[in-house]
């Protein structure tokens, strides 16, 4: 497996993968392609970074982050997607490792990660957990009634 910064070409197959995952809605599908696109045209000025998985020269998932408007060392992940053929098998982790290593190497310190509460996503804040991460924060109904924000955090 080789995790690299992403390209111009990966934004087809990555819109694929995306529209995979049962997860995610089409709305949040068109905001994924979105920060995708701006990472790929200007990360620095955007301050959308991702990094691309491949395996076997098959784009097979991604980590997308940025650092955390007005803070010093704290950065969003905004999306992590793998491939539902090969969740499981540790790529998610390996994508993560990649991240936290870029972030120490630049400075950084925490990680903040926002996610639903649904059912749909249990578990997706269970893999949060196993990297260390703990749920920080709710914000009861954001999303919509009976839908809470979750903030999980955790140093880098």
């Amino acid at each position: 497996m080789i995790i690299r910064s992403i390209r111009a070409e990966d934004l087809a197959p990555l819109g694929v993968l995306l529209r995979r995952i049962e997860q995610f809605r089409p709305d949040e599908v068109s905001v994924a392609e979105e920060l995708l696109a701006d990472s790929v045209a200007d990360a620095e000025g955007s301050g959308y970074y991702t990094l691309v998985a491949e395996l076997d020269e098959s784009v097979v998932g991604y980590l997308c982050y940025g650092p955390t408007p007005m803070t010093r060392s704290t950065h969003d992940l905004y999306w992590i997607a793998v491939d539902p053929a090969i969740q499981g098998r540790g790529l998610g982790r390996a994508l993560y490792d990649a991240f936290a290593s870029r972030l120490r190497a630049g400075g950084g310190a925490q990680v903040r990660i926002e996610t639903s509460s649904q059912e749909l996503y249990a578990a997706t804040g269970g893999f949060y957990e196993r990297l260390g991460f703990r749920v920080e924060g709710r914000l009861r109904d954001f999303y919509a009634p009976g839908d809470d924000l979750l903030i999980f955090y955790r140093g880098v």
